[in-house]
Parts: structure tokens; sequence; C-alpha cells
């Protein structure tokens, strides 16, 4: 959880001025985020995200792919206000996040909503840890802050770093908000199994596309989708139930929080647990998640980037 996810592609074509003009609009932010409420602060993250929908570039292009493989039900104007509704929920989300860092954690929890934290209950009663999976939606980084403040051995987890490296020291220390761990990068997966050992949570997002060399092919809005498999893997290993869990922003300043059941390995055939048919099940759980919330998603993620570019070479 936080703003993380196992594997990813990472990119390479960043200057540093790039990276330094992205850090001086972070600093502005920071300082709206201390000066305005939630509500004046959406407002102004609303138009950023109109701002970007309007000169977006390449990821404007991403979205209107990506928008159009997964609803081809919809219209081209349905579409286009759809893309702007993420633009957006995602002026209004970066914003939040840093004014979330200002918060103590009675403040957070007294703004969110928590349905089904029964079903955490149950999973930790196995005494195995728990994975909890989510995706980029809504605000992911709520999840893990109230998750890891609720589960008494704590959150770990996994993340894939910003490619701006200025930015990513301020995103660590929201990750690391309110004593969550963050794995490092190497023997990641052997600090997963002492995070689960212990009893702990381990927060996992796999919605992000790796390379063919790291994943697995599944279905995804009904199209092939490169996904890292770890989950799938750890959770045969260990047994470890998966609690899906999605964090909504319902209005500014408040939020709710859903816990599922949990999917147990153990329920499963020795077929349907191998790699491909379980990571294909972990994501449709995100599939249905995102299809009730698809504003909330990050749709400008090249998901299918390689459907995209052998598209526009036809």
């Amino acid at each position: 959880m936080a703003a993380v996810a196992w594997g990813g592609v990472v990119s390479k074509n960043r200057s540093a001025l790039r990276n330094h003009l992205e850090f001086s609009a972070f600093r502005v932010a920071r300082g709206l985020s201390g000066l305005l409420s939630p509500s004046a602060l959406a407002r102004v993250g609303d138009v950023v995200g109109n701002i970007y929908s309007l000169t977006g570039g390449r990821r404007r292009e991403i979205i209107d792919f990506n928008l159009a493989l997964a609803f081809p039900e919809k219209t081209d104007a349905e579409r286009r206000q759809l893309a702007r509704a993420v633009t957006r929920h995602f002026g209004r989300s970066g914003l939040d996040a840093i004014r979330i860092q200002r918060l103590r954690p009675e403040e957070l929890l007294a703004v969110v909503e928590i349905e089904g934290w029964e079903h955490v209950e149950h999973a930790l009663s196995y005494g195995r840890g728990v994975f909890f999976l989510t995706a980029h939606i809504g605000s992911w980084e709520v999840a893990a802050l109230v998750t890891g403040l609720k589960v008494e051995a704590g959150l770990s987890v996994v993340n894939r770093p910003l490619d701006n490296p200025l930015l990513e020291i301020e995103l660590d220390q929201l990750r690391k908000l309110y004593g969550n761990h963050v794995f490092g990068k190497h023997n990641i997966l052997r600090e997963m199994l002492t995070q689960l050992k212990k009893g702990g949570g381990v927060g996992i997002l796999i919605d992000q596309r790796v390379g063919e060399d790291q994943g697995v092919e599944v279905p995804f809005f009904g199209h092939s989708a490169w996904t890292h498999p770890i989950l799938a893997r750890v959770a045969r290993k260990t047994g470890a139930p998966v609690v899906p869990v999605f964090a909504l922003r319902e209005a500014p300043g408040r939020y709710s929080l859903h816990y599922e059941e949990p999917l147990m390995v153990e329920d499963l055939t020795e077929t349907e647990s191998e790699d491909v048919p379980l990571t294909a099940r972990y994501m449709a759980v995100l599939e249905a998640a995102i299809r009730e919330n698809p504003d909330q998603w990050l749709w400008y993620h090249d998901r299918w980037k390689q459907l995209r570019l052998s598209t526009q070479k036809n």
C-alpha cells in the first residue's frame, strides 16, 4: 500500500531539470496544504487536474487508449468525461496525500469510515500473517496508514521507488508515517516472510505492468496484461490469507476503507493455485473494484503498453 507496487517498469528518460521542477511544484503544494482547508485544497486539485488533462501529452494518449480498451461500450464523450474525472481525482489526491502528513493518527482515524474489519480479524486468527492486496485506486496511502495503525504486529509495504529521487525521499516519509515499514531494495522476499511469521501485514499492489521477463500474462479488463506473480507464489508457500482492501475518497478530507473476505490458497485446487490462475484471480478482484469506481484508478499508467504500441504500428 502507500504509493507502491511490486515490480513495475522504471522510466530512465528523466532529466535533472525535470526532477527539480517537479520537486519545486511539490514544495508549493506542501505550502498550500498547510494553509487551505480540505475543501479548498480539493478545488485547487481540480484545477491542477483540468490543466493536466489539456497538456498531458503522451500520458493523455495513454489514458485515451486505456479507456477505449477497457470500456468499448462507452461513447467517446463518456470516455472523455471519465478521463477528466480521473485527472481531477489525482489532482485532489496528490495534494491530499501531502496534507495527510500533517495529521496525527487519531485525526486520520476520525475521518475514515471502516467496513469489514472482521475479515481482517478472521485472517489474522490463522497466525500466518496477512497480505493486504490493493491497487492504485482511491487513496491507497490511507489504506496503508490506517491498516498499519490497526494491525498489532504492524504493516510493511512492498514498494517500487518513484522515478524522481527527490520526490521519493518525501514519499518514503509518508509510507513510514505512524511506524509502517518499507522493504528495502534487497532481500525483499526474506523480509516479507519474516513479517508474515511475526503475524504482521504485508501491503502489496500488483496492478502495474511488469516486463515480460518478470511477469505472467493474465486477463485484465478483457485483455492480456503482464503481471508479477509474487503474491501468488508467496501466498501459496506460506498459506497466508490475502485480504483485498480499498480506500476511496468520499469527500474532501473524508474516506471509506473497505476490507473484503480473505482469499485462501488452501481453498483452491492445485491447478487453481498455480501462478497464472491465482494471479488472474487476484487481478479479477482488483478489476471489480476499479469498475465500481473507475474515476479513482490510475488510468495514466501504461498498463497495456505492448498492445498500445502494436496497435499504433498497425
